[in-house]
């Protein structure tokens, strides 16, 4: 046993008091005498001719002296070397990752990983300091390099498992970057390995700490729809990354009521894969694994999947009859086109309100009042000219169609218009709007926002034109379908993972954007024309997504993040993993640690302060008065 404070040892030298005031202590034995009188001269005589006592066998005396000698090795610091992977500077790396959460461990392998961690910090040396980083999709320090065990220990507490894969490309950086300059630096790496053959090479010594026992688990690895003709096909796909043929009850439901379930098997290694024909008007659809043996990773158990978005933003063509424009948006993603004449009675719904989120008005006249809507005009009629507040005025015609301007506009993003021949077009004043095509007599594109909904003009018919039969027509007509009305307002992949962030486009009359998440909490972004990312992706479930204006709150639709990764879903546990060209092996305890005893000593001091207490206050007795005689203390 050695110190790491060896000065404080003097401090026994406290002990000599000690005994010498039990020497000096007068001591008396209390007997029954008849009286006092006769005693008070000889015992004033014996005080002052023997002031030393002999000393004799006190138990108080013996308990003082341990109190003392227990205080005084604490405050030395005794400690016990023994083996240990703690030594210098240490940077504990926790994986966080999904696979982290598989409960062969008890009761999950993150805990267990926590668990270890607290046994580290337990064998922290007196000069040897530990920094802790949560590997997880965004690396973070959860405690700076220190030697304070209690700081680390709540540190550890903090940790938390994520539902996605680890970075751990900016993990290794940010360890070594922690460890970089310290003496005798390390990085130990608590996971269950997993790790991508592409690291970089560290500069420091990585120790690896394996956690996990079993790699059974049975995982659903895709899930998606597509519109066929016979209506919405899903497909599901099951794997099994376990090394043990299993069978397990499939169960999906549509809108939250079930449809089916089918019982399937996989064999070990392998795959198994599934189909549906979903009925019309299919939203949100959720799959989930059940009654299998051998699982244990329940996060890869239940997925979602979202058919276009839960919403299909309508479109009105109010037109004569217009091919090109009726072929243009039945192949527009996310767009669900309806044909109407013009004296049409579909514009709005029974309460006044739009029936559809963009109209397209083809060479008719606008209803009275124009709908609270998205709106493209397409050669407006002569006759489209009423007071002051009128939405558009049509002064006449013009021929001199020659574009001499083009503005720098998305709408007219990969359009080349300098092959488009028109005959004529009509002359039209639009206050509000920015005229994005000028030509020789006049504006032949003109779009801007009136009381907060977008419109775009086309001053000319189509049949008057040879713009139907450029390759610029079907990009104009998808660059101003966007700006008017985008389809669904986000854009997101089938295989949405955690930590994938969702580019939202509100539009210009939206004034907040609002995301459920699947623990019900709401986030809340200001909207406008401007796209909003959202990145607050780390839940698995269904997102759905409310855009609110002045008119309140609409459903924009829903997305859907799930735990299709092979790498989290395959959850054996390895043996050792590769850093660079370095194959790094599982711990060892090559290194000699600390086991501090001060913690024990101080609290045997304080017991043994107990019963010193109890011992002293023991002996204490009333005086036993007498009427015969008195007591005196002999």
């Amino acid at each position: 046993m050695s110190f790491l404070t060896p000065a404080f040892l003097a401090l026994g030298a406290l002990a000599i008091p000690i005994i010498l005031l039990y020497m000096l202590r007068l001591r008396r034995r209390e007997v029954m005498v008849s009286s006092t009188m006769l005693w008070q001269k000889l015992l004033r005589d014996r005080e002052a001719n023997a002031p030393w006592q002999k000393l004799r066998r006190n138990l108080l005396l013996f308990l003082q002296l341990l109190i003392l000698a227990g205080l005084v090795l604490a405050l030395a610091r005794p400690y016990l070397p023994i083996p240990s992977v703690i030594n210098g500077s240490v940077v504990v790396l926790l994986d966080a990752s999904a696979s982290m959460q598989a409960t062969d461990e008890e009761p999950s392998r993150f805990a267990a990983a926590k668990e270890e961690t607290r046994r580290l910090i337990g064998d922290l040396g007196g000069g040897s300091q530990m920094t802790i980083i949560q590997a997880g999709l965004t690396p973070t320090v959860l405690n700076p390099a220190t030697n304070d065990k209690t700081a680390l220990r709540q540190a550890v507490e903090t940790a938390q498992p994520e539902n996605g894969a680890t970075d751990w490309g900016a993990a290794l950086a940010l360890a070594a970057g922690a460890v970089q300059g310290s003496d005798n630096g390390r990085i130990l790496l608590i996971s269950d390995g997993g790790l991508p053959d592409d690291l970089s090479a560290l500069p420091v010594e990585v120790t690896y700490i394996p956690v996990g026992s079993s790699g059974e688990n049975l995982a659903i690895t895709a899930l998606a729809t597509r519109a066929t003709e016979q209506g919405i096909q899903l497909f599901a796909s099951v794997a099994n990354k376990g090394e043990t043929d299993q069978d397990a009850l499939l169960a999906l439901s549509l809108d939250g009521v079930l449809y089916d379930s089918r019982r399937i098997s996989v064999p070990a290694g392998n795959a198994a894969s599934a189909t549906w024909e979903l009925p019309e008007g299919t939203a949100v659809i959720q799959a989930q694994l059940s009654e299998q043996p051998d699982d244990n990773l329940p996060l890869d158990d239940t997925a979602w999947a979202v058919h276009e978005g839960g919403v299909s933003n309508r479109v009105l063509l109010v037109t004569d009859g217009n091919l090109f424009l009726e072929q243009a948006y039945s192949v527009l993603p996310g767009i669900e086109a309806f044909k109407a004449p013009p004296d049409t009675d579909l514009i709005y719904n029974e309460d006044g309100a739009p029936a559809f989120d963009l109209y397209v008005f083809d060479s008719v006249p606008l209803p009275d009042p124009p709908p609270d809507a998205d709106m493209l005009i397409i050669n407006p009629p002569l006759s489209a000219a009423s007071g002051e507040d009128a939405l558009l005025t049509v002064t006449g015609t013009f021929s001199d169609t020659v574009a001499v301007r083009l503005a720098d506009s998305p709408l007219l993003q990969f359009v080349d218009w300098r092959n488009v021949n028109i005959r004529e077009a009509k002359n039209v004043v639009a206050p509000w709007a920015e005229t994005l095509v000028e030509g020789e007599g006049g504006p032949l594109l003109l779009a801007g926002e009136r009381h907060g909904r977008r419109l775009a003009i086309l001053p000319f018919s189509l049949n008057d034109s040879d713009l139907p039969l450029q390759i610029a027509f079907p990009i104009l007509m998808a660059n101003i379908t966007d700006w008017l009305n985008p389809g669904r307002v986000f854009d997101t992949p089938t295989g949405l993972q955690p930590g994938d962030p969702v580019t939202i486009v509100p539009g210009a009359s939206t004034t907040a954007v609002l995301i459920t998440k699947p623990d019900g909490t709401t986030w809340t972004a200001d909207g406008g024309a401007e796209p909003v990312f959202f990145a607050e992706t780390g839940q698995l479930g269904l997102y759905r997504v409310t855009l609110r204006d002045d008119n309140g709150d609409r459903m924009a639709g829903s997305f859907a993040v799930n735990l299709f990764n092979p790498a989290e879903s395959r959850i054996a546990p390895q043996e050792s993993v590769q850093v660079g060209q370095v194959s790094v092996d599982t711990a060892v305890a090559e290194n000699i640690g600390q086991r501090e005893l001060w913690p024990w000593l101080a609290a045997a001091a304080f017991i043994i302060l107990l019963v010193e207490w109890w011992v002293h206050f023991r002996g204490v007795r009333r005086p036993n008065l007498n009427l015969f005689g008195r007591q005196a203390d002999l």
